[in-house]
């Protein structure tokens, strides 16, 4: 961080002194205004990364021709991205440095790359028009996004894929849209009016939207997945906070792997719901402290079916609903529902079972207590290749044994109020047993 805050220490120092002549203090006004308008406005996405509709008005500034830049650019980039959040401490005057100098930096590129293209191409050509908005306003979102991705990594503890993919991915299309908007906004403040430029807060103030109905989205579907996971947990008494540590510890060797995130997002997410099939189990057989014979076991080995069952027909959860179909299938084939073996199972699947297994292995039971660390490992290297993908259990003998312990100590599951969850439970229930043709499962792994 401090190498881009002192960049950008260096970069104001140069441009402000001395202050150009023809600087116009009314249109350098006018563009932070504007851009601390926008920057009231941030949508914190999921992952921590914040997302604003400053980029706009900021480029509009660089486009600018009657503005004098790059002092102006850099300086609207400068005060008018300040956002409320930093005026509260949040974040902490280092992280605002770092924000600041971030702009300043990516408004500054941009602007070089400008100057380097106008050498090159002719401004009344609408091509080379196109081409110097998508090569400066391209290079200003790279380097804007890039740090913002670096920094929240670093912070967080993250993978840089993982923060692209939970928090910018899904709205990189609104980020990028700003680029060419930026652009007209210039134009229209040279060619019409600087206040007609305010006609163009409706448009960014659509892509605010959109920004912060993924987030609710997101997170409404999390938090019912978490509920659900934590119903699931509290039917089966001897069982609570698994499914939270077994998302964990798979979510942890898919990584190792080398997964992309969205996969690992799938996992993470099967990981919560595996068992959901045992809503279906009668609470007999789900909650026997003793040995369940052979027609209860028949009736447990269906919850695989089940938890397919009920999450089909979600699209956002179609690869999760394949790896609870398959999460009992063994590497050499003696599992169940179906029998599957080596590549034939899906490959968060396998993972899931490595994750299921080590989990199951150091969890207390109601009929003994859980294992060391190493007894775990050690059983997983005894049933590698047999009932385990031995690739996956080389991937978590790679993941440091403190890293494990981290896990375990972060999943702390909330007491879930077993009078919140029966309702659900009852009517999943009624869904599974109803004597119709919808009761047939269909497997499309």
């Amino acid at each position: 961080m401090l190498p881009v805050v002192a960049a950008a220490g260096i970069i104001l120092f140069r441009i402000s002194l001395p202050p150009p002549a023809d600087l116009d203090l009314t249109r350098l006004l006018f563009w932070t205004i504007v851009t601390l308008a926008a920057a009231a406005l941030p949508v914190r996405l999921p992952g921590g990364v914040h997302a604003t509709i400053t980029t706009a008005p900021v480029l509009a500034a660089l486009f600018d021709a009657g503005l004098a830049n790059p002092f102006g650019v850099c300086w609207v980039a400068f005060i008018g991205t300040f956002e409320p959040r930093d005026l509260r401490g949040e974040p902490r005057l280092y992280g605002t440095l770092f924000n600041r100098s971030n702009w300043i930096v990516s408004a500054y590129s941009a602007w070089l790359v400008l100057l380097l293209t106008r050498t090159a191409i002719r401004t009344t050509d609408p091509l080379g028009t196109i081409v110097e908005i998508v090569l400066a306003g391209g290079s200003f979102a790279i380097v804007n996004n890039s740090l913002s991705l670096l920094a929240n990594s670093l912070k967080t503890g993250a993978s840089l894929s993982r923060v692209w993919a939970v928090s910018v991915s899904k709205v990189a299309i609104g980020l990028l849209s700003q680029v060419p908007l930026g652009w007209l906004m210039a134009e229209i403040a040279v060619q019409v009016s600087q206040w007609a430029v305010v006609l163009f807060m409706v448009p960014l103030l659509l892509a605010r939207y959109s920004f912060s109905k993924y987030t609710e989205v997101r997170e409404l579907f999390f938090g019912s997945v978490s509920a659900l996971s934590q119903a699931i947990d509290a039917k089966d008494g001897f069982t609570r906070g698994h499914a939270d540590r077994v998302s964990r510890i798979a979510g942890a060797i898919a990584r190792e792997l080398g997964l992309p995130e969205i996969e690992v997002e799938r996992i993470e997410l099967a990981g919560l719901l595996h068992d959901i099939g045992k809503i279906g189990v009668p609470d007999a057989i789900l909650r026997k402290p003793a040995k369940l014979t052979d027609e209860e076991w028949v009736r447990m080995r269906e919850h695989p079916r089940h938890g397919q069952q009920i999450l089909r027909g979600i699209k956002f959860l179609e690869g999760a609903a394949r790896v609870v179909a398959q999460h009992h299938e063994k590497w050499n084939g003696s599992g169940y529902p179906l029998g599957l073996r080596a590549e034939e199972i899906d490959v968060c699947a396998r993972i899931f079972a490595v994750a299921d297994a080590f989990d199951a292995i150091t969890s207390d039971r109601v009929y003994r207590e859980g294992r060391s660390y190493e007894a775990a490992a050690q059983e997983l290297d005894q049933w590698s290749n047999q009932q385990f993908d031995p690739k996956v259990v080389e991937a978590f003998h790679r993941v440091p044994k403190e890293d494990w312990d981290e896990l375990r100590r972060r999943s702390v599951m909330r007491e879930p109020n077993e009078a919140a969850w029966q309702p659900l439970a009852r009517a999943i229930d009624s869904q599974l047993h109803a004597p119709s043709g919808a009761e047939r499962l269909e497997f499309s792994l």
